[in-house]
């Protein structure tokens, strides 16, 4: 090899590195941006909650998943009934029903429970709330159920609490858990519609009740700079300048455990009423419509330029990326959602299909198989050094895993990164924007997205030496899957995207 190449080679790799340096700090502040934004609005809409008398916990009951386990405890049957929920006691014995908590309940200062029910026959009503290091606390006789209530108002502060072990109860504070008990007549029918948590106390204004935690505050700096918030129902922290996203969200958790009315904002940030911009279903599933007939176009009609690739790179990724790192993608997928992600999908597969046997091309020598391979001992070494001791994982699962592995390194590097290569000066360069799509795939999982682009990057360089996607699929979700069962919950914070990254 001449002088003269080694140079190109060796600039050639600096240059990589570099921009490889430079996406990976961009996708963290991409990021801590899309978290600090995050937090802001969810502060914004419990403010304007708050200001507005509305309930700052509430619970929406439509379907069995709505409650805790999708089922009541005890002998009762739960079901759907248009916009409430069907709960029947089968023999009159008590029954209770969880409502679902994200973090934690300020029972102490919003300690008004408001339910709208109706009961088809005479019943009552009890409480069940406990906190991290209590017992059980119950309230048996919490309200009377009749036929022609429809709202029913509980005062915490003023029902006869008694522990499980029949001694009295601490006034509800902090809790994790809060259950409805309820005694009906055998066949006799509960319809719960929702239930919310309400404050009588006054809220001081935001100016008075500001704590900033500076940027190297250690833990012990945190519990004394919080300290003196302990007797405010609604605080208002403001996390430390340049925290990255999980970092930003550990605080939050913490914060939450003795706060859970918190205003947790970025730093510097000043909340103010706003409430949540109202759903538009019919346009945006217009648009998807619309999204859908042009994919279907586009496959029925190719166009013939050169702008052909950069239509089949938009149409694949605009609804896959607007699920994901639009935030839209939470606990439940929605049908828009699920439509918009599936028609990216299905047209990436219909465009390619030709090309389908490359999914099984196996390489042509058995070194090939080892060089997608040495990521694997990254991660091991990133367990060692950040992880636990390894989670077993369900045998169904690796195979599932091993499955949508194997089709995201198809699209990756062969509907994606041939197109790339048709668009770009450089062919060379493709695997640039091919690992860069596949990180922000894992938007806005900060330390998830950079670990997917340096792995995707290699992995595109390991295809261009054999064009086989096999090996690479393999070495994806081994990788994958250590991290799931021995970095995740470290120094990743969970395998989480969109908004359920937040949870």
């Amino acid at each position: 090899m001449s002088e003269a190449r080694r140079t190109r080679q060796a600039g050639a790799i600096v240059g990589y590195v570099l921009v490889a340096a430079i996406a990976c700090l961009g996708l963290s502040r991409l990021a801590a941006c899309i978290t600090g934004h995050r937090l802001l609005d969810q502060a914004q809409q419990q403010l304007a909650s708050v200001e507005t008398h509305q309930p700052l916990w509430r619970w929406d009951l439509r379907k069995p998943h709505d409650l805790v386990a999708s089922r009541a405890f005890g002998n009762a049957t739960v079901t759907s009934d248009d916009d409430a929920l069907r709960i029947t006691s089968n023999d009159g014995t008590p029954f209770e029903v969880g409502l679902p908590i994200a973090w934690s309940l300020d029972l102490r200062h919003w300690s008004t429970l408001q339910l709208q029910l109706r009961s088809s026959a005479p019943g009552s009503l009890g409480l069940i709330w406990q906190g991290s290091q209590t017992p059980a606390c119950v309230a048996p006789i919490a309200g009377t159920l009749l036929p022609d209530v429809h709202t029913l108002r509980v005062d915490l502060r003023g029902l006869a609490w008694k522990s499980a072990e029949q001694g009295d109860c601490a006034t509800p504070g902090i809790a994790q858990m809060l259950r409805l008990r309820v005694q009906l007549p055998a066949h006799a029918t509960l319809f719960l519609s929702s239930a919310g948590l309400l404050t009588t106390e006054p809220m001081p204004r935001l100016q008075d009740v500001i704590v900033d935690i500076p940027a190297d505050a250690t833990e012990q700096d945190v519990e004394r700079i919080t300290d003196r918030a302990l007797a405010w129902p609604m605080p208002l922290f403001r996390l430390p300048k340049g925290a990255d996203a999980e970092a930003m969200l550990v605080l939050r958790d913490r914060l939450r455990v003795h706060w859970p009315a918190a205003l947790i904002v970025p730093s510097g940030a000043m909340p103010e009423a706003r409430p949540a911009e109202p759903v538009r279903a019919p346009i945006a599933w217009l648009v998807c419509v619309l999204y859908v007939l042009a994919l279907i176009w586009l496959v029925a009609r190719p166009v013939k330029s050169r702008l052909r690739p950069w239509l089949e790179l938009a149409g694949c990724l605009a609804g896959p990326l607007w699920l994901i790192a639009d935030l839209h993608w939470g606990l439940r997928a929605t049908p828009l959602g699920i439509t918009a992600f599936g028609a990216g999908l299905a047209f990436a597969v219909a465009i390619e299909r030709h090309h389908l046997p490359r999914l099984w091309r196996l390489p042509d020598s058995s070194r090939e198989w080892l060089w997608p391979l040495a990521t694997v001992p990254v991660t091991v070494m990133l367990i060692i050094l950040y992880g636990h001791s390894l989670r077993p994982l369900l045998l169904i699962h690796v195979l599932a895993y091993l499955a949508w592995a194997w089709l995201q390194q198809w699209l990756m590097l062969t509907m994606l990164l041939r197109r790339f290569e048709q668009i770009l000066v450089r062919p060379a360069w493709a695997i640039m924007p091919v690992a860069l799509t596949f990180a922000l795939l894992h938007t806005p999982n900060g330390v998830l997205m950079q670990l997917c682009f340096v792995g995707e990057l290699w992995w595109a360089w390991c295809f261009l030496r054999s064009r086989s996607v096999l090996p690479v699929a393999l070495a994806h979700a081994t990788c994958a899957l250590l991290v799931e069962s021995g970095l995740s919950g470290g120094l990743v914070r969970s395998l989480e995207v969109s908004a359920r990254f937040f949870y």
